[in-house]
């Protein structure tokens, strides 16, 4: 909630500030330009206009974003281990930086308690299901059987291992 509040207060003096140059440059253009300068202005207050509609765009999202903001719940980790924190913040560093996701509290919540449930409640098998998601670029992990470790099989006639 301290960075909802902090963007509204980021918000108010920003639309003020865009409120005051506007109300200034209006103030300027209406008090007489000499005709060899109206064709220039014309173009800045054109960008200038369009500067304002993307702003009023943003702050309208950004106050939507406050108000339906969720207050996160709580992580508790199945497994209290080093080696398993280690596994899961990595997991969490990796779809950031592969796939550019991040998970928010009740993601991360329902991404464990199915790890665990996978991993039949064995840490060590829920740290290789991670590992084996990650160094194959997989955006989420999964029940690693025999099969998923096999070759793929390709047809006659087909590509060959170069291929992969």
């Amino acid at each position: 909630m301290a960075k909802e509040s902090n963007l509204q207060d980021l918000m108010t003096p920003f639309w003020q500030a865009l409120a005051d140059a506007n109300d200034e440059l209006n103030a300027f253009i209406n008090g007489g330009l000499p005709s060899t300068t109206e064709k220039r202005h014309k173009d800045f207050v054109r960008k200038f206009e369009n500067m304002k509609d993307k702003a009023g765009v943003l702050c309208d999202q950004i106050e939507k974003e406050v108000e339906l903001s969720i207050d996160p719940i709580e992580i508790v980790l199945p497994w209290k281990s080093e080696a398993f924190q280690e596994a899961w913040q990595a997991w969490k560093d990796y779809l950031a930086e592969q796939h550019h996701k991040t998970m928010k509290s009740r993601m991360e919540y329902a991404a464990l308690a199915y790890l665990k449930r996978i991993a039949d409640s064995k840490e060590t098998t829920a740290i290789e299901y991670l590992q084996f998601a990650m160094a194959n670029g997989y955006p989420r992990f999964f029940k690693v059987t025999t099969k998923n470790y096999e070759q793929p099989t390709i047809a006659a006639g087909g590509r060959g291992d170069s291929d992969y």
